[in-house]
């Protein structure tokens, strides 16, 4: 990975290496948008990590004609710019260099005290929506001059460069838009006229801060949306990329995207490395000055091979950042199965999309760095702890537990370690689920955790151990309905058929449609079956993140499944189900040749009973205290371990 690991230059500045910490909104901020503890620990841990420039996630630069969103970081007065500078100098100590991004939300923004929030035009975000204000031309030399100011505060509070957000649908981009950008001044028309607000600010701040400060502009290469017309694509990408750099910009950072498709920047799973590869192409061979992109990169020989290929300059890292700030210090150790890669489920995004603070199902720490310490209180003392069941919870808790000097057995009655993660890997386009588990089963194994695979142990095999305390990770059971002809040979469940150990055909009942029941539709229609697909509630996939379903429903619905909505199971026959519709009463026979039951789990609470009964200290983790996803499992495997057995 010697590339990866090169000095790179923008304009004067030295960076280390060629990993970038992308700009991420993730609500770490104070309440009235101080930068404060949470922020800095976040930065300062990504900077130790390795990664040789850190873009600050946006910050808000105008409180007035502008609302952020809750937590949000600001540069819009003067009575900020002392809180970054701790901030700025926990990055400098580990000769990692820093940016910050500057922000607005233009038409996104909620309307402000002063009244609507100000925009390009009166076009709203979504159809629909409400409209905002357009700027008059002295309005938009406001903005410009709020932005001039924010880079001014930046350079005091010790940054060493800006970045413009002139992409993902914010204000700058609604000016590139021609979706957005209806103006007929100066402000619109041609490429050159709507990026002019680009151009004009990362002039004024060269005018203030000097040529030599560096400012960079992340900017929409393909807005990816070609069913809405007025959207940019790639074919504009090399032509904006050239006014940028003409305008003086010292390095582009090329996204994509737009308020119609943030899948185009922050990808579920399904999106493979190199998708984008052709919109960082065009814009690397137009432009002389560097190139910072993203690339779905969540393996550093993926960062190395973007460069290889000449595709940027400095490769940008995201969401691999968030689940392992080492990403870098063990890439550069040459151990990759060492780190925790993104599994792109988007339990990130999901936090964002409801205002919260983000969080990550790989990393139980992200946001909690000041709260929780890299390594632990060594407390253990060498005193026994039985785990059992080796899934997430199951692996999270035996290592920390480890790490706190405790003596521990894991139990695993499977011939391997992951519980059902080894089966959620099998689903279509969840292979980045086996790369976790297999980081997981190397942390197991590196902190010295006695794993016995291949039979659940007796409570008297417990015992011979004379443990201290028992952690239960044993995961939770398939739910069966108690109804007619649940126990006939045709009927399994959706894990029975996702782990291969039952093969469908023909005509299938699929009852019940989560996460699991959808990713066992998927497979069951790529496969030639029949789908009738019967959920009980209004719509398929709920209570499940509305971007991971959509993208689910994207490939399962062209394969015209047959869906039931608000229908009941009611029995089950040779050949076919009985339903009825739980709104009218109105009862239906489906032909089925095979019935495939995904109901949900419930915890083992019999086995859980009985080592509750058997010894003194038992802690619950993961599905065996409440079912939930991977990263409740990791949460709860970390932090109640992290407390347990502690006087």
């Amino acid at each position: 990975m010697d590339k990866l690991f090169t000095p790179g230059k923008i304009g004067k500045l030295t960076i280390k290496n060629r990993a970038v910490l992308a700009p991420m909104q993730m609500m770490y901020g104070e309440h009235q948008g101080y930068a404060g503890e949470k922020a800095i620990a976040y930065y300062e841990e990504r900077a130790r990590g390795g990664v040789g420039l850190i873009i600050v996630e946006g910050v808000n630069v105008d409180e007035v004609n502008n609302k952020p969103w809750n937590l949000q970081m600001s540069l819009a007065s003067d009575k900020y710019t002392a809180s970054f500078q701790p901030l700025t100098e926990a990055i400098h100590k580990y000769d990692c260099r820093c940016f910050v991004q500057l922000h607005h939300y233009g038409a996104k923004s909620a309307p402000t005290a002063a009244g609507k929030a100000w925009a390009a035009s009166e076009v709203p975000v979504a159809p629909g929506g409400p409209s905002a204000h357009k700027m008059t031309v002295e309005e938009i030399k406001i903005v410009e001059q709020r932005f001039i100011d924010a880079a001014v505060r930046a350079q005091k509070a010790g940054f060493d460069g800006v970045e413009l957000a002139g992409s993902h649908g914010y204000l700058l981009h609604q000016f590139l838009s021609p979706y957005y950008n209806d103006r007929a001044d100066e402000y619109g028309g041609s490429i050159e006229n709507c990026l002019r607000i680009y151009t004009e600010i990362v002039q004024g701040i060269k005018a203030r801060l000097g040529k030599d400060f560096p400012v960079s502009v992340r900017f929409c290469g393909d807005e990816f949306t070609p069913h809405i017309p007025k959207t940019r694509t790639v074919e504009d990408a090399a032509a904006i990329a050239r006014v940028l750099e003409a305008a003086g910009a010292d390095v582009l950072n090329v996204s994509n995207g737009n308020n119609f498709n943030a899948n185009a920047n922050c990808e579920p799973y399904s999106y493979d490395s190199f998708w984008k590869a052709h919109v960082t192409r065009a814009v690397k061979e137009a432009i002389s000055i560097p190139l910072i992109a993203t690339n779905t990169i969540k393996d550093p020989l993926v960062a190395e091979e973007t460069l290889e290929k000449g595709l940027c300059d400095f490769v940008a890292l995201g969401r691999a950042l968030i689940a392992d700030p080492f990403f870098m210090k063990k890439a550069a150790k040459g151990d990759v199965v060492g780190i925790r890669k993104c599994i792109g489920c988007m339990y990130c995004r999901e936090q964002l999309y409801a205002q919260l603070p983000v969080k990550c199902a790989l990393n139980p720490r992200v946001g909690y760095e000041s709260v929780y310490p890299l390594v632990p209180e060594q407390d253990g003392a060498g005193r026994v702890v039985a785990v059992i069941g080796g899934g997430p919870a199951g692996m999270q808790s035996a290592v920390t537990l480890a790490k706190r000097g405790f003596d521990v057995t894991l139990f695993e009655k499977e011939d391997t370690l992951g519980g059902t993660m080894n089966l959620a890997d099998k689903g279509p386009h969840k292979e980045k689920i086996a790369r976790f588990v297999e980081t997981m089963k190397a942390e197991v194994e590196r902190a010295g955790v006695k794993v016995l695979l291949g039979k659940a142990p007796s409570i008297d095999e417990v015992k011979a151990l004379a443990p201290e305390g028992v952690v239960m990770a044993a995961g939770a059971a398939p739910i069966v309905p108690r109804i007619p002809g649940v126990d006939k040979p045709h009927v399994c469940t959706a894990y029975d058929v996702i782990s291969g150990d039952v093969k469908v055909s023909g005509k299938v009942a699929l009852i019940g449609s989560g996460i699991t029941g959808l990713e066992c539709a998927e497979m069951m229609l790529n496969e030639g079956c029949q789908v009738a697909m019967i959920e009980m509630l209004d719509a398929v996939g709920t209570g499940m993140f509305s971007v991971i379903i959509n993208d689910i429903m994207s490939r399962i619905k062209p394969k015209d499944p047959t869906m039931y909505l608000h229908t009941m199971l009611t029995e089950i026959g040779d050949g076919y189900v009985m339903v009825k519709d739980v709104k009218t009463g109105e009862e239906k026979r489906i032909e089925a040749d095979h019935v495939v039951l995904s109901l949900g789990v419930a915890p083992r609470a019999d086995v859980l009973a009985e080592y509750r009964s058997a010894f003194k200290n038992v802690i619950c983790v993961g599905d065996n205290a409440q079912r939930g996803r991977i990263p409740h499992a990791t949460k709860e495997g970390y932090i109640k371990s992290l407390v347990f057995l502690k006087d």
